[in-house]
């Protein structure tokens, strides 16, 4: 199998540090949006003034300075969906100077338990993606930083927000989630579903930066039959929550 191919050389032919370079007005920290009605809201709640134009074969994706109430400043962007979109974004974020990722963005409920809009915050993910096997040896699973992971739940207590801890399955065909897939993954201890963490939180031990993430779930996958709940939402019934906790948890990071 390909995924057992890892190489533990750390230069790549093509090493993103060759290409970009640091910036003085980039924030050592940047929140990551999964919707972008939300990112342009907070970009304009935030007065986010553009400092530079992610760019790929798509188009571009501005990433906002921003400040938050207490003076902290802070990069803003809406994040590309899937793992290799969104670890290309880190691997070039990361030579401008950004050395803490924030991600916040939707999943989809595995248990039936999880009603739609509740916190999630993800401490492992089954690695069912490709990319974090170009970053690290086979495994089942990747484990975030449990310092990282702290930082969001004390984020959420400090705001009295319910939440819970959880282990994620992160992978790249939502149209193949089976119903045998979802039970397995359940047997795992899998109570969510989502695209990034699993790739994303394997970019960041690689480069030894930090990583965290909090999701709200929105589709349940826990029926017989799918239901979309408040997926087209994109995260707008709550936006205020999210970068209040957001915020909170830069605090902590």
């Amino acid at each position: 199998m390909i995924h057992t191919d890892f190489d533990p050389e750390k230069t790549a032919v093509i090493e993103p540090s060759e290409f970009y370079h640091p910036m003085e007005n980039m924030p050592e920290a940047l929140i990551g949006v999964f919707s972008r009605p939300l990112t342009e809201k907070y970009a304009a709640e935030f007065h986010g003034e553009v400092i530079i134009q992610y760019q790929d074969c798509n188009g571009g994706e501005p990433v906002y300075r921003c400040t938050a109430p207490n003076g902290t400043a802070f990069a803003l962007m809406c994040m590309r969906v899937g793992a290799p979109s969104a670890c290309g974004i880190m691997e070039e974020m990361i030579p401008h100077g950004v050395k803490k990722f924030l991600m916040l963005g939707s999943c989809g409920a595995l248990d039936h338990a999880i009603t739609a809009g509740h916190i999630l915050v993800p401490y492992a993910a089954v690695r069912d993606e490709g990319t974090s096997y170009h970053y690290a040896p086979p495994a089942e699973e990747a484990v975030l930083e449990p310092a990282c992971v702290d930082a969001v739940c004390q984020a959420l207590e400090d705001m009295d927000a319910p939440y819970a801890r959880v282990k994620t399955w992160t992978t790249d065909a939502f149209f193949r989630e089976t119903r045998g897939k979802v039970e397995k993954r359940l047997k795992q201890g899998c109570s969510v579903v989502e695209m990034e963490c699993a790739a994303m939180a394997t970019v960041a031990a690689f480069r030894n930066v930090k990583f965290a993430q909090f999701m709200w779930a929105a589709d349940s996958l826990s029926g017989e039959k799918w239901d979309a709940r408040n997926l087209n939402k994109l995260g707008t019934d709550a936006g205020e929550i999210y970068m209040e906790a957001a915020i909170r948890t830069l605090e902590h990071l």
